[in-house]
């Protein structure tokens, strides 16, 4: 036999054992480096009023379930503490002196149309995406609930229990409730007005702020969004895509609104009130706010102002609300993750759980959000799926605007650029792949003239109040700044004294205005 024939059927053998090995193994990399499902899960006004971030109050079992099956973060913020700007700038990923949204009108289509939203841009890497509930602020969207952003178009459920029928401005199902509102609407049609002024007679009259019937889960649009949801899931999951799946769940937002059995599960005597009941010593006033949100409603004394305190018994309830309202949400997210697993992709999808700002509840004399303090900027932030360390708790400083970073990170996906950065060395338990975010960076504006930016370290928090419609792309000038706050969570955590002007924190003060600035004016 020619020994180079024999040479040569070896080397083609060789090549074509060596070729299918390599096939196999790039088949395997193919299957492996799939982008992954992603589960988006936003909560409106949801703070970390929750067992997992120490809050053994709360009946919270299924986020329980999911802080478990993952990692949160316990040092988590918002970048603006109202729904339009946190919203628009955690969709986009960049800070809202680039979307130019600031307030819960201005739509970021129009104020930066050159911006792309994060599941606009899925799309274009082979995903179909949906949603259903709030993901944007409605009244700052495009229409579609800003449709570039769905390939299977965004949804609000009606089907409410028919037991009940829809609740009265899509809120309220109490029976007395529903008749007094008929009957306003038409003492205000008789009137001769208009549909929004009928709302707001209506509203003057009879709009509570707190609502405990005995109904479905379903008697509201919160117990539909997951049954709309896993009709997306499984229209999706026909396609053979990977899915963007957008749940917006519209509670603990007021009006505070559940069925009864959610209430029934805390006793209304046992709830903490929230501390302080004052005002901070030495904290400017441009700090705080009045409240406008919660004085709307009819059973709020109007009379209410900055540092007055509500009587305990308005407190209790309102807490106790809110409180019933995260169990309801949780409920709802339950069966989410139930349907995750009846479907055997629990694996194939990457969970995130947001908020998109805190909430005050009676603390510095506060209610709703609106403001630079750390009940309004700290949020509920967690990750769970492929990659991710499961019961892990980071304490780290970061930004909601991380958010899609680090999904496009776990779910396989190249990010664009963006404001944010990923998060993911910090979610596994390598720490060769560690980082050190240094702080977070929150912002609030008062009067549309005046804005508040506020620095958040691992300890720290500085925060600098500017005038003259100063904004982060203008000159920065120490002229501007009307006032300065700076907190020291290891000793005041309940930020009860701005130590500004205290001589033992100069050098503190010093340092992190010079990190503020450098960020200001990069």
């Amino acid at each position: 036999m020619n020994l180079r024939r024999v040479n040569i059927a070896f080397l083609l053998l060789s090549m074509l054992i060596l070729g299918s090995c390599k096939t196999k193994e790039e088949s395997v990399k193919l299957t492996n480096s799939k982008p992954k499902n992603i589960l988006f899960i936003a909560v409106d006004d949801l703070k970390p009023l929750l067992n997992v971030y120490g809050e053994n109050q709360m009946h919270t079992p299924n986020i329980d379930r999911l802080a478990k099956m993952g990692t949160i973060f316990t040092n988590a913020h918002v970048q603006q503490a109202v729904c339009g700007p946190s919203r628009a700038s955690v969709m986009t990923g960049m800070y809202p002196d680039n979307t130019k949204v600031w307030d819960l009108d201005t739509n970021f289509r129009e104020s930066a149309p050159e911006l792309m939203s994060m599941p606009e841009y899925l799309i274009t890497q082979g995903y179909e995406t949906s949603a259903t509930g709030k993901i944007y602020h409605d009244n700052s969207t495009s229409s579609g609930h800003d449709a570039k952003s769905w390939s299977i178009p965004h949804s609000n459920p009606n089907y409410f229990d028919k037991k009940y029928g829809p609740p009265a401005y899509g809120t309220y199902q109490n029976p007395n409730t529903k008749r007094l509102i008929k009957i306003y609407e038409e003492e205000a049609k008789e009137k001769g007005f208009n549909n929004k002024q009928q709302r707001k007679y209506v509203d003057k009259r009879i709009r509570p702020s707190t609502e405990c019937v005995d109904v479905s889960d379903e008697a509201y649009r919160s117990g539909l969004f997951p049954i709309e949801g896993v009709r997306k899931m499984d229209k999706m999951l026909e396609t053979g895509k990977p899915f963007f799946l957008g749940i917006g769940f519209r509670k603990p937002h007021l009006a505070f609104v559940a069925p009864k059995k959610y209430w029934d599960l805390y006793k209304r005597e046992d709830i903490k009130l929230s501390e302080p009941q004052k005002l901070s010593k030495g904290t400017p006033d441009i700090a705080y706010h009045s409240f406008g949100e919660l004085r709307g409603y009819s059973d709020i004394d109007n009379n209410f102002g900055v540092g007055d305190v509500f009587p305990e018994a308005k407190q209790r309830e309102l807490i106790h609300g809110y409180m019933a309202c995260i169990s309801y949400i949780d409920a709802q997210i339950g069966k989410l993750l139930d349907a995750l697993e009846e479907r055997n992709i629990l694996d194939e999808t990457v969970i995130v759980l947001w908020g998109d700002h805190g909430y005050h509840l009676g603390d510095h004399t506060l209610w709703n959000k609106h403001s630079n303090f750390e009940q309004a900027t700290r949020i509920p932030f967690m990750f769970a799926g492929p990659s991710v360390a499961k019961n892990i708790k980071v304490d780290k400083p970061v930004e909601l605007l991380d958010l899609f970073p680090t999904l496009f990170d776990l779910a396989g996906v190249k990010s664009l650029e963006l404001d944010g950065k990923s998060l993911k060395p910090l979610l596994d338990t390598d720490p060769n792949t560690n980082i050190n975010p240094k702080y977070a960076i929150s912002q609030y504006r008062r009067h549309k003239s005046k804005m508040g930016y506020s620095i958040r370290t691992k300890r720290y928090r500085y925060t600098e109040w500017h005038d003259e419609g100063y904004r982060s792309f203008t000159p920065y000038k120490e002229e501007r700044i009307l006032g300065r706050e700076l907190y020291d969570y290891e000793v005041d955590p309940l930020e009860t004294k701005n130590l500004i002007n205290d001589a033992s924190y100069a050098d503190t003060a010093k340092l992190l205005k010079a990190e503020l600035k450098s960020f200001l004016t990069k």
